[in-house]
């Protein structure tokens, strides 16, 4: 079986290191570059670069490929601007069926990105006129159109928000046919301002910061008051509840607290928030945060523990169908100086996170370990590294073990992943598999290179050699950045994304099905 296409039968580049890479396809460029974007800067990519990069992109592949990512991204990768992005910018260059309309259709999934859309092809469209949004693609207004219909008074009025595009505007440049006369009535809401004002955890607690309180104990009281109702309403929805436990060990009551960490961790609800893993790594650093601090009430430190505790049996409830392959599994995992990002912070996930693209490759690392008996993990950096997990410990103890491993790799080069290839092949132990999480930019800048004398590009030399003595391993480079090219030249299987469902496609490469073939084999209905 033939995994991919090699790499070098698209020809080589160079890549952020300086050293020799290799070219992806464009339809695997394009999910690269999808699966790992939130529109912020990267490392080595200004976010403008990346999304103008898309743009040429979508326009080179072809448009029911561009159309089944977009869901893809949408619905399994759990991203919500970049399926709008691609969703407009195929608009501008396909016409002449139902493509478009059924795409927006497919990943509209909250009301406010209706108005996302909207807002992304006037922008993408350079619309400046007093009437931006005139001559309006009939395939996008069709779309939105069936998007309308979805809603109850509750999901609009919730994101009726303040905005250049407003939900009004929409609904009068869209022109939505409604189902019944009960949503005749609810798009006239929309028309006249009147809708309901939703009991939401934002405007109810907006409404108590407005407040005068004569006493702290007063405020506490109130803030305690408003939380609680809130849990116990079942109003708080599950990103909602992730991004307020803090909040909820210091004011919910013992009650509300309770049932909130029954909501954190159900299984029903886990799978139909399908939030990504380093969601729940960034909630438990903020408890972490009430463990370390010196003087917090007893109370309290409790409360955070049992959240901990919640936190890390959601994740692993989340990560639970990862599907794990038989035999012997290494995890190689990038912990390089651009993982982890300069002062800037260009290698954090994003503006609104405190996540490196170093916590993702070892999250991922200990989630599967952790599920796999027969992997091994190693870190590399300048040197490679080893570090000691505990089967007895849990996902959250273990990661926090790999990163303080991780300090030891050094913060320049990626040369341990050569020290570990020419481990293997000096010892000729055979694995089935090895699974590289990486930003793809192994390189010779500044003339680094490792003990041996290997340089970026040399990698796939060693690669060639060990499958000289392993003919059968397989090998997966899990692309975390996708900034656009690779530096395996071939027989390896390029995976993208930051969520559990690389784990997916990696069980779909073994049974006989590449990247490319499963978006391909995406319902567009």
């Amino acid at each position: 079986m033939k995994f991919n296409r090699s790499a070098k039968e698209n020809g080589t580049t160079t890549n952020y290191m300086g050293a020799k890479a290799y070219v992806m396809s464009a339809e695997m460029e394009l999910y690269t570059a999808v699966a790992t974007c939130v529109v912020d800067d990267a490392y080595y990519e200004k976010a403008a670069a990346r999304l103008e990069r898309i743009r040429s992109l979508v326009s080179r592949c072809p448009a029911t490929f561009t159309a089944r990512l977009a869901v893809y991204a949408r619905k399994e990768l759990n991203l919500r601007s970049i399926p709008v992005l691609l969703a407009v910018e195929l608009a501008r260059v396909h016409a002449g069926d139902n493509l478009v309309s059924n795409v927006i259709r497919n990943i509209v999934l909250r009301a406010d990105e209706i108005k996302e859309v909207l807002a992304c092809y006037q922008l993408s469209n350079s619309r400046e006129a007093t009437k931006k949004l005139n001559r309006l693609s009939k395939q996008v207004q069709k779309g939105l159109a069936q998007a309308f219909n979805r809603f109850d008074e509750y999901q609009f009025a919730k994101y009726n928000t303040a905005s250049e595009i407003k939900l009004k505007d929409a609904l009068f440049l869209v022109h939505p046919k409604a189902k019944d006369e009960a949503q005749q009535q609810l798009f006239n809401k929309i028309a006249t301002g009147t809708l309901a004002t939703p009991y939401t955890w934002e405007t109810e607690l907006s409404a108590l910061g407005k407040q005068h309180f004569a006493t702290q104990a007063a405020r506490a009281m109130a803030f305690t008051e408003t939380w609680d109702a809130l849990v116990l309403s079942k109003r708080l929805g599950y990103m909602a509840l992730l991004r307020n436990l803090r909040n909820l060990v210091y004011y919910s009551s013992t009650v509300a607290f309770t049932q909130a960490l029954a909501q954190l961790t159900s299984e029903q609800q886990i799978n139909a928030s399908r939030q990504l893993p380093f969601r729940y790594l960034s909630a438990f650093k903020e408890l972490e945060t009430i463990q370390q601090q010196k003087g917090v009430p007893k109370l309290l430190q409790q409360k955070a523990k049992q959240a901990m505790v919640a936190l890390e049996q959601a994740l692993v409830t989340s990560c639970a169908n990862i599907p794990v392959q038989r035999g012997t599994t290494v995890i190689l995992s990038d912990n390089s100086g651009s993982m982890f990002g300069d002062l800037g912070g260009k290698s954090l996930v994003s503006a609104m996170s405190k996540r490196t693209t170093a916590d993702i490759a070892n999250l991922f690392a200990v989630l599967y370990w952790n599920q796999s008996p027969g992997a091994y993990i190693g870190l590399f950096g300048d040197k490679l590294v080893n570090p000691q997990l505990s089967r007895k410990e849990r996902v959250f103890e273990n990661f926090t073990r790999i990163n303080e491993a991780a300090k030891n790799c050094g913060p320049a080069t990626e040369r341990g992943i050569f020290d570990y290839m020419s481990q293997l092949i000096r010892t000729q132990q055979i694995v089935d598999r090895i699974i590289i999480f990486s930003d793809c930019q192994v390189g010779q800048g500044c003339k680094w290179f490792d003990h041996a004398g290997n340089r970026g590009d040399n990698f796939n030399q060693l690669l060639v050699q060990y499958r000289l003595i392993n003919p059968g391993v397989k090998v997966y480079s899990i692309d975390l950045k996708g900034y656009g090219n690779t530096m395996v030249e071939q027989g390896a299987v390029l995976v993208s994304g930051w969520n559990e469902r690389i784990f997916d496609m990696i069980a779909a490469v073994e049974a006989g099905q590449g990247v490319v073939e499963t978006i391909n084999a995406i319902d567009l209905g």
